[in-house]
């Protein structure tokens, strides 16, 4: 059932989605493989390098086949339907897993893992080890609603706006003319079949050696301390809400934190109050004041906005990476609705002063 994408690495871990025993379709399913049903189109590859006392690796039909062999341990035998495949390449055994998993519901998150393995390596997942975003050992969620870690979505997210912030920053001489613009930071596409056009660019040309940067490496176990503080604060207080543990992972605060980072490598005082994590603003339990941003909504906004960092809108992203440049102003600096108010109005104004006066 674990079959790799990469034989040969014993760092390859489990390239299919986690069994759902627990799921009522696979209960009814065993009943059924129990009771001497036939199940065809298992879909298997036929490899030894690894694992050879098991010499079949599941593609596609693993909780049928989950229901086979748990049937067969009553006793219950028959014949199935198996496709067979011999002799694989990378990128046969590749599109095999993805064409096979398009027969059940799979999120974008799996496509994503099994893609960036291949197409990548593993320096992705063994970056996020290294920083701790990830612990040793473990993957990529292939569903991020079952699993409250960083999705490799979100890990390149990260990369990308860090490189992107840090070419940014280099064009300004000064910390003055930070706050004269207002910044977009970029989310990753999901689930496409294919590599993000702007992660490909950095990732494409290893002479770049990107995965031993000082700064991403300082900026990533940064993000990694901020992330565990909020979890474990949110965890202590008495609302115990899974948005608020994970505020730091939303499809905003994230791009907007590591665009920061890399937009203040080129001012140090700015990116130590960056790095560290906030203090806590009155009234707040967590670092990030989940609850404030939450309910946060500007004079300008509509009435259905949802609250900042709740979204992954180019808006939220724009006013998120201005709440953290304003915060890197000061290390005693909290996200209160002041501070808050302030990055959001700048932002606004910003935007409109870059369209022009119209008479």
């Amino acid at each position: 059932m674990d079959a790799r994408l990469i034989p040969e690495s014993k760092d390859s871990l489990r390239a299919n989605r986690e069994l759902l025993t627990k799921n009522k379709t696979f209960q009814r399913m065993s009943q059924d493989a129990a009771n001497g049903r036939e199940f065809n189109d298992i879909i298997v590859e036929y490899n030894c390098a690894y694992s050879p006392e098991k010499p079949l690796k599941v593609w596609g039909g693993q909780h049928r086949s989950k229901s086979i062999q748990i049937a067969s341990e009553k006793e219950t035998s028959r014949y199935h339907g198996f496709r067979i495949y011999f002799c694989l390449t990378k990128e046969q055994r590749s599109a095999l897993a993805l064409v096979s998993n398009t027969n059940i519901n799979v999120s974008n998150d799996l496509f994503d893992r099994q893609l960036e393995e291949i197409m990548v390596g593993l320096h992705l997942r063994k970056w996020c080890e290294q920083v701790g975003l990830l612990t040793v050992g473990e993957d990529f969620p292939d569903a991020k609603s079952h699993a409250e870690r960083v999705t490799t979505q979100l890990a390149r997210t990260f990369i990308v706006n860090f490189f992107l912030g840090k070419k940014k920053g280099a064009e300004f001489s000064s910390a003055d003319q930070l706050l004269k613009n207002y910044y977009e930071p970029y989310l990753c596409e999901s689930g496409t079949g294919t590599l993000d056009e702007k992660y490909y660019d950095i990732v494409k040309n290893q002479d770049s050696n990107i995965w031993k940067d000082k700064g991403l490496q300082e900026a990533g176990e940064a993000f990694a301390l901020l992330n565990k503080a909020q979890n474990n604060a949110i965890k202590k207080s008495k609302i115990n809400n899974k948005g608020f543990r994970n505020k730091a992972l939303t499809l905003s605060v994230l791009p907007a934190w590591a665009f920061v980072a890399g937009l203040l490598q080129s001012h140090p005082a700015r990116l130590k109050n960056h790095l560290a994590i906030p203090k806590l603003a009155k009234g707040a339990s967590d670092p990030l004041n989940a609850k404030e941003m939450s309910t946060y909504k500007h004079d300008q906004d509509e009435k259905t906005y949802r609250g900042l960092g709740n979204r992954s809108s180019i808006t939220d992203r724009q006013r998120m990476a201005q709440v953290f440049l304003a915060r890197s102003l000061d290390p005693s600096a909290c996200f209160d609705k002041k501070l808050i108010d302030k990055a959001v109005s700048t932002v606004i104004g910003l935007k409109v002063l870059s369209k022009g006066y119209a008479l």
